[in-house]
């Protein structure tokens, strides 16, 4: 079968918009998680922090997502942070530290979180690490 110029050039275009829409907006912006956010759901106060890396997973047609943003602290977090970790229920092996949770679909939300969105929050910190990792998201 042979094809006409105009129709390979119609099916090239077709294809790359079909790619970048599926791609959604190249401006897209990770969720913010302010200190403060953080501290109302996991129940401990982190340093502040940069994000370093940004992975922003796509979103399906019913909204699910799942991003993980690599934090880098401005110093290192204290052993009295971890002291407090320690107090709380938080994952632990080792030097490595975890807490997840997840809302919505009957379960409450943290305060200040949405009881109406279906959504879960993870972080990782290291002791005598400066990095960290937030992954959150809807399903």
């Amino acid at each position: 079968m042979v094809y006409s110029v105009k129709f390979k050039a119609f099916v090239l275009i077709g294809f790359v918009l079909v790619c970048l829409t599926a791609c959604g907006p190249l401006d897209v912006k990770h969720e913010e998680w302010p200190t403060d956010r953080i501290e109302r759901i996991t129940g401990v106060r982190i340093p502040e922090y940069k994000v370093t890396k940004a992975f922003i997973g796509p979103t399906s047609f019913n909204g699910d997502f799942e991003d993980s943003l690599y934090i880098e602290f401005e110093t290192l977090p204290s052993d009295e942070l971890f002291e407090k970790i320690d107090s709380l229920n938080w994952y632990r092996e080792g030097d490595k530290y975890s807490f997840s949770t997840s809302w919505g679909n009957g379960s409450p939300a943290p305060e200040g979180e949405n009881d109406e969105e279906d959504r879960f929050f993870e972080i990782k910190l290291t002791k005598g690490e400066k990095t960290g990792i937030i992954v959150y998201g809807m399903w």
